[in-house]
């Protein structure tokens, strides 16, 4: 086997997969990335190689982690004219920054465009040379090589040079630094041991060595012919030696950050805003029009404000509250944005807790739920009512309803409880409501549907809002109740969404207590079914089981909006159209986007 060809290398995959899971990258990162290099194929071997296991969703350093389908009647980010004297674009951050030292912490929050990696992922993530004009392998892929170019520098005149590379992946991996994702750069001839403190391993002996100022050698574990991906990612963002030995955990402050990427740290008032400028030592900065980014520190709540204030010139997380004002204003309605997220919001009950262990009152609850009443009031149209795990638009969607398990039908509700504890509406037990903090619409959602429970089957639940990892270790040692969650596809096909996320036999676990050995048996084996039309029936049936048993009360698949500026041009879309943000695999939006006169 080609080792470079890494996503046929089941071994391979299941490694690069660990590493995408050391730094809580989330599937759809690991996935779209295998997708990229290999296609469909690849992805689907990735699954098997990685045994479906699931990580946590929505992992990523920012918010703005959605790609976007191109609106139907306008293309915001792709007007043209002339450039606009002063190249400034603001965009806010939502919290300030703990530190802008990736290096150090992945999840630092920090401005990504002040770092440079080897390589880079292009809008499509394809790696592309960066830092490192090029890169090559020796025959299994064991041993990498990388050749800097010598025309970068750092933003106060140092050359970038392979020496930098070298002592910062040996920082991230020094158990002094506790750098909490140095997992990421185990593939490194013994990183691992060193890392935890395991014999007598020293830095010299991490297999990583700048051979001159601009020729860095990798010596691996072993065949690893995805380590230009890992190179190309922020977490392997190098920090500026002398900065870190002279300021320590304060390097990275406005007046003594020095950053390799294409724009640098100018001023930073905590709380208040955050201001970078082109470095112009940066390789490529002849091809950047931006001249300044500025980043205000701007709750969500109040971003749209912000916007329409003109303080900033990208919204990427609109409100349900303001979107009606939004679609009926003149100006406001030809800037909006609204795109698909290609999810399904649902309620998952525990199965081993009451009343969710009587089958009758799950089968009760989705039929007390008006799911249109949420769509169109509640969330005002951002969203279609779903029935079933698979979104509209993906293959395997299943467009029947089946309105035996799903009507709105608040009588057929109450009459589902006769004969068991619950007979009535009486005699609940304490119920809550466990959601992550995640915007306005799911949690208006969230609040519609307790009424409803309330009004037609007499439930009183307590809603319970809880930070996203708390929320999801909780789920995954089963001890949430009931569980408001969503599940955003990783790639278009329904073992995404029913194998991938309900398929009770994974070693990991599962984040779900439903199990159903005919279910198990038809998602397995549908993952192999050739005959696609035989395939798609297997999903089918498999959408049945789980409505009759109850699994899961699908309510919604989300949409969501933003609002973009006129006058911002060049923003970056990949292959499909779809407007493609900064988040962290792709984090050059800076480096494409101009700004006309206005």
């Amino acid at each position: 086997m080609d080792k470079l060809r890494w996503w046929e290398d089941p071994e391979q995959l299941r490694l690069l997969h660990k590493r995408f899971e050391a730094v809580r990258a989330d599937r759809r990162q690991f996935l779209a990335i295998v997708g990229a290099a290999g296609g469909t194929a690849a992805v689907s071997l990735a699954l098997a190689a990685c045994g479906g296991s699931e990580g946590e969703e929505g992992g990523g350093t920012t918010d703005e982690t959605q790609s976007t389908d191109a609106p139907a009647t306008s293309q915001p980010g792709q007007a043209e004219g002339e450039l606009a004297e002063e190249q400034v674009f603001r965009v806010n951050f939502e919290r300030d920054p703990t530190s802008h030292d990736f290096n150090r912490d992945l999840y630092s929050g920090g401005e990504e465009s002040l770092f440079a990696q080897l390589g880079q992922f292009d809008e499509n993530l394809q790696v592309q040379p960066d830092i490192a004009e090029r890169w090559e392998a020796n025959e299994d892929a064991s041993v990498w090589t990388f050749y800097l170019r010598k025309d970068s520098y750092w933003s106060n005149g140092d050359p970038v040079t392979a020496h930098d590379y070298e002592w910062s992946w040996k920082r991230q991996l020094d158990p002094e630094t506790a750098a909490p994702y140095a997992g990421f750069l185990y593939d490194l001839k013994n990183a691992e041991p060193f890392n935890l403190g395991e014999g007598n391993f020293t830095r010299d002996d991490i297999g990583v060595k700048a051979v001159d100022d601009y020729t860095l050698v990798c010596t691996l574990e072993g065949p690893r012919g995805y380590f230009p991906v890992l190179a190309s990612y922020i977490a392997a963002a190098p920090s500026h030696r002398p900065s870190v030995e002279k300021y320590g955990d304060k390097w990275t402050e406005a007046g003594n950050c020095v950053s390799n990427g294409p724009f640098k740290l100018v001023e930073w008032r905590h709380d208040e805003i955050v201001i970078c400028e082109k470095n112009e030592g940066y390789w490529n900065a002849a091809n950047i029009t931006l001249q300044r980014i500025e980043r205000p520190i701007i709750a969500s709540d109040a971003s749209q404000l912000a916007y329409e204030n003109n303080e900033i010139d990208w919204h990427y997380r609109g409100q349900l509250g303001q979107l009606e004002r939004v679609q009926n204003d003149p100006t406001l309605s030809q800037e909006m944005i609204k795109y698909n997220l290609y999810g399904t919001w649902y309620l998952a009950p525990h199965f081993g807790m009451p009343p969710f262990d009587v089958r009758e009152v799950r089968l009760a609850m989705s039929h007390a739920i008006d799911r249109d009443v949420i769509v169109n009031n509640v969330l005002k149209g951002l969203g279609t009512p779903a029935y079933t795990m698979t979104p509209p638009g993906m293959p395997g969607y299943n467009p029947n309803k089946y309105e035996e398990y799903t009507a709105f039908d608040p009588e057929k509700a109450m009459a589902l409880l006769k004969g068991t504890p619950y007979e009535g509406g009486k005699n609940w037990p304490p119920i809550t409501l466990t959601q992550r903090e995640e915007g306005d619409a799911p949690k208006a959602a969230a609040e519609a549907i307790i009424q409803m429970l309330k009004e037609h089957l007499g439930m009183d639940i307590k809603h319970e809002i809880g930070e996203q990892r708390e929320v999801y270790d909780r789920a995954y040692k089963h001890e949430l109740q009931l569980w408001w969650v969503r599940w955003y596809i990783d790639y278009p096909d329904p073992n995404n969404t029913q194998y991938l996320v309900w398929y009770s036999k994974f070693p990991t676990g599962s984040r779900h207590t439903w199990q159903n050995e005919e279910y198990d048996r038809l998602v397995s084996e549908a993952a192999g079914e050739k005959d696609e039309e035989k395939r798609m029936e297997m999903y089918r049936q498999a959408d049945e089981l789980m409505l009759k048993d109850g699994a899961a009360i699908f309510v919604y698949n989300p949409y969501n909006y933003g609002l973009l500026k006129p006058w911002v041009a060049n923003f970056p879309r990949n292959s499909q159209g779809e407007l493609v943000p900064t988040w962290n695999v792709f984090v050059r939006m800076y480096d494409r986007i101009k700004i006309l006169k206005h």
